[in-house]
């Protein structure tokens, strides 16, 4: 062997000595905060090659050559990646544990007393087509909110009281957007109804408290309606009904669609076929429409909803007081717009913006006099969400809600009036946190500063909700918060050193949910302060408002839903309890209120016949006794009505892919419901209070449509908006 050879083979040798010499082992065990190995966990130094996998013990082990600080990356799929820096001699024996990750799809989820409608909900209990389909909601989303527990039904009204508050207690939202007037005009005993068609909204969100601290200006409840984001083709629907025509039509571009639905409603030919109570010299007539408009942009949507509203009606009604016969002539216009944008800022962080404008005219004339009302409203909000990391999200904002409202008196034909002017400007900023421990245990804490400029009020609301998942398909959920709300305007108007009304919301959830079953369990206690109080002088007038008002409302809501146990066949069970009682507004004593009901159950079935190609729905009500006074006894608010029964039923039939007729009856068993009784306001000339009964003014309704759509396919249809 030649002298190179042998310096050759030993230079090789040195050479690798010191490689092998310079080789780090990296090594230890990842496991979960349980203390359970995980399999298959991924491990590598970041910037190299280096690395390997967990075992069945959740070992690992593998060398490197890097020398220095280095970052060791570990992960596993459902649970938060972790990175260790340190100097790679230290990294030996190391024990890495990891969190699950609140993205995961089975992680709990942050809710308490929010029934959600809508594809992308984990605890939706209402569809979206179930806002049309109920039997007995007759097209109207409220009406079929009022099918879920925590509502109290009060048919003669038609708006949402929800746990002992009253309708003014509820908010409504669109696309997150307050709307200033949601329900339209009636009178003498004929429900209001949603001004806004179900068929351009996607879903609904309707919370019975403990809500996020994004929403205020509420004491009890909130519904946000979304309007749909993108639609699936461009089609034309036409509606031929007996109580009207209606018209819709959705073009869908590449990035534009636009969809209008637009109907005219007058009763005239329905009475002429059907007995009612009501004496009308002109029964109601109404027009609407409706109009989306949707724009992608690159990372956004930006859509534009605008509403219209004109409705009238003229009847006769008995004056208790006088008992003659008096006119009065009711019209109303309601315009309403919002528009909203929602963006992705980075990769963590999106940006949704909004601004809602109503404006709403209302004109009463009762014989000679003439009272006239108007409100107009402004909203505008900007909203962000952050991800900080997989177990924490940030959502925060700033809003300003801006009003006015004026009210007129007059006397028809004669010169002057007296009118009244209401302006306050209420901005609020809001903030909340929700943090996962874990996949199984998280929690909501969120607080919501606003100010009103009429009344000169700061008010704080602190709000934190409290969910554990206790399996695959059930957790529960504990929520307390503070709400408030300001006083009605009739009394602001006279006095503007009110405060505002508060609540506070305590409440425990239980929710199970599988593919085809719903059970939701809570039980509840809000405590309200700050009611607002008056006296009435000999003319009726209120007089010495204040704050000085109190109650308390406790209860416990059930809900059961089965799609599919039974073959093609859909159906829920709801149950609500409520105790309720208040001293407030000019209330002698602590009494339930007259729209608060203890008992309310809902019964709601479908069925769907396919050789018919049919669906019958069913919808069974029932509600306790609601109380009334009588001034002509010693006592208050101790007179009960009766108790209130409605069987509703309705059928839809497929004639061809896209003509359906649609049948349905309202109380087809003609139950003789009513409300208790009406008082006049002054005794007559023997010292008694005058009476009369309060009967709903139609004992059954019916309605009959036809409805055609028209779609590039030929396959669409209306059945999922019936």
């Amino acid at each position: 062997m030649t002298n190179t050879t042998i310096l050759l083979a030993f230079s090789f040798s040195f050479i690798l000595s010191l490689s092998v010499a310079s080789q780090t082992i990296i090594s230890g065990q990842v496991t979960e905060r349980s203390g359970e190995p995980i399999i298959g966990a991924n491990l590598f130094l970041e910037g190299s090659y280096d690395g390997t996998s967990t075992d069945i013990d959740g070992n690992f082990r593998f060398k490197t050559n890097l020398e220095g600080e280095q970052v060791l990356s570990v992960s596993f799929l459902g649970y938060a990646s972790k990175l260790i820096v340190d100097d790679i001699s230290a990294m030996k024996d190391l024990k890495v544990q990891l969190r699950e990750s609140a993205s995961t799809l089975d992680a709990v989820e942050i809710t308490a007393s929010t029934f959600k409608a809508g594809d992308n909900s984990k605890v939706a209990v209402l569809k979206p087509l179930d806002m049309v389909t109920t039997a007995g909601s007759n097209g109207d989303v409220i009406a079929a909110i009022q099918s879920l527990p925590g509502t109290q039904l009060n048919p003669e009204d038609g708006r949402l009281f929800v746990r002992g508050g009253d309708a003014s207690e509820t908010k409504i939202f669109i696309d997150g957007m307050r709307v200033f007037s949601p329900y339209t005009r009636t009178v003498g005993g004929t429900p209001s109804r949603g001004r806004y068609s179900p068929f351009l909204f996607k879903g609904v969100s309707f919370s019975t408290g403990g809500y996020e601290a994004e929403f205020g200006q509420a004491l009890s409840g909130i519904l946000d309606m979304n309007t749909v984001d993108d639609p699936s083709d461009t089609e034309t629907n036409i509606s031929l009904m007996t109580v009207g025509l209606g018209v819709g039509h959705t073009y869908k571009g590449d990035k534009h669609s636009v969809s209008f639905s637009t109907s005219y409603i007058d009763l005239a030919p329905y009475y002429l076929i059907a007995p009612t109570r009501l004496d009308f010299n002109k029964p109601s007539r109404g027009f609407s429409g409706e109009m989306v408009h949707r724009y992608k942009t690159n990372k956004g949507l930006l859509k534009n909803y605008v509403a219209a509203d004109l409705s009238t009606v003229n009847i006769n009604n008995n004056n208790l007081n006088t008992g003659l016969s008096e006119t009065i002539d009711l019209s109303n216009r309601d315009l309403y717009f919002n528009s909203t944008y929602s963006s992705i800022v980075s990769e963590r962080t999106s940006y949704k913006a909004g601004i809602s404008i109503g404006n709403n005219s209302d004109q009463f004339v009762i014989d000679s006099l003439q009272l006239n009302g108007y409100i107009k409203g402004l909203h505008i909000k900007s909203a962000f969400k952050t991800i900080v990391n997989d177990f924490m999200t940030i959502d925060y904002g700033a809003e300003v809600f801006a009003q006015e409202d004026e009210r007129v008196f007059s006397i028809v034909d004669m010169e002057g009036r007296f009118s009244d002017t209401l302006r306050r400007i209420i901005p609020a900023s809001f903030a909340s946190m929700d943090y996962f421990f874990n996949k199984n245990l998280a929690l909501k804490f969120g607080l919501r500063y606003e100010y009103n400029t009429a009344i000169k009020t700061h008010d704080v609301s602190p709000r934190l909700t409290l969910a554990y998942k206790l399996s695959k398909n059930a957790q529960v959920s504990a929520a307390a918060g503070m709400y408030n709300q300001e006083i009605d305007p009739e009394l602001l108007y006279d006095n503007k050193m009110l405060n505002n009304e508060n609540s506070t919301h305590l409440l425990l959830n239980y929710n199970y949910k599988t593919d085809k079953n719903i059970v939701r369990l809570e039980g509840y206690y809000k405590d309200y302060n700050n009611l607002a109080t008056f006296d009435r002088n000999m003319n009726g007038a209120k007089t010495n408002s204040a704050n000085k008002g109190e109650g308390r409302a406790y209860g416990f809501d059930g809900f059961w839903r089965a799609n599919n146990v039974i073959k093609y066949v859909d159906m829920w069970i709801s149950y609500s309890y409520l105790n309720n009682e208040r001293k407030y507004l000019d209330y002698p004593s602590f009494a339930t209120p007259n729209f608060s009901t203890s008992h309310n159950l809902s019964v709601v079935g479908k069925k769907w016949f396919p050789k018919l190609n049919s669906q019958l729905s069913m919808t069974y009500t029932l509600a306790s006794g609601r109380p009334y006074d009588n001034p002509n006894t010693p006592d208050f608010m101790t007179e009960r009505s009766g108790m209130y029964n409605n069987l509703s039923l309705s059928w839809a039939y497929l004639i061809t892919q896209q003509k359906i007729l649609f049948i349905s009856v309202s109380n087809a068993p003609r139950f003789q419901n009513e409300f208790g009784n009406r008082y006049a306001t002054a005794p007559n000339a023997m010292g008694i209070y005058n009476s009369e009964q309060i009967r709903p003014n139609d004992d059954q309704f019916f309605f009959v449509g036809f409805f055609i759509t028209m779609s590039k396919d030929k396959a669409k249809n209306q059945l999922d908006q019936l």
